[in-house]
């Protein structure tokens, strides 16, 4: 009889077991797909400008895939997320960010950690900001400002 119920108890352990780990990898928010993000970003006011010239494109695959990188045009910070399949990328003001880290929130999904991304990249275009006029690529992009924020 003992050794009934010692293996019934096993059973019950292993099954438990089983389940509390089923629930733990269910309840971790994981890391979200491409199509998730770009529907976030739109769904945050975010805009999607195609790349149209050779300078443009050749610009593109120099931003981070799969995240938000804040660039400096005629000294305005904007927000881009490159979709090199489509070739654009979508832009956003700190408004539009802001919605997207609620949405991101909203839906369970990790935080980006905006804050260390954005005062590392704040520190280099400080820097770069006597020159910003100087620098080439973004000169090949419309101006971002005509995208009808106001």
């Amino acid at each position: 009889m003992t050794s009934k119920l010692l293996l019934a108890c096993a059973r019950i352990s292993g099954v438990l077991s089983v389940l509390a780990l089923i629930a733990g990898c269910a309840s971790a928010p994981g890391t979200p797909s491409t199509a998730q993000v770009e529907g976030l970003l739109v769904a945050a006011g975010f805009k999607t400008v195609v790349a149209s010239t050779d300078k443009q494109l050749q610009q593109l695959p120099t931003l981070p895939p799969g995240q938000v990188t804040v660039v400096t045009q005629t000294g305005t910070n904007w927000f881009v997320y490159p979709d090199l399949a489509r070739n654009s990328v979508y832009v956003g003001t700190q408004k539009q960010y802001q919605a997207y880290l609620q949405l991101r929130a909203q839906n369970n999904l990790p935080d980006v950690a905006p804050r260390a991304s954005y005062f590392k990249q704040d520190a280099a275009m400080n820097a770069a900001t006597a020159r910003d006029a100087s620098i080439p690529y973004w000169e090949y992009w419309p101006g971002f400002n005509s995208l009808g924020w106001d």
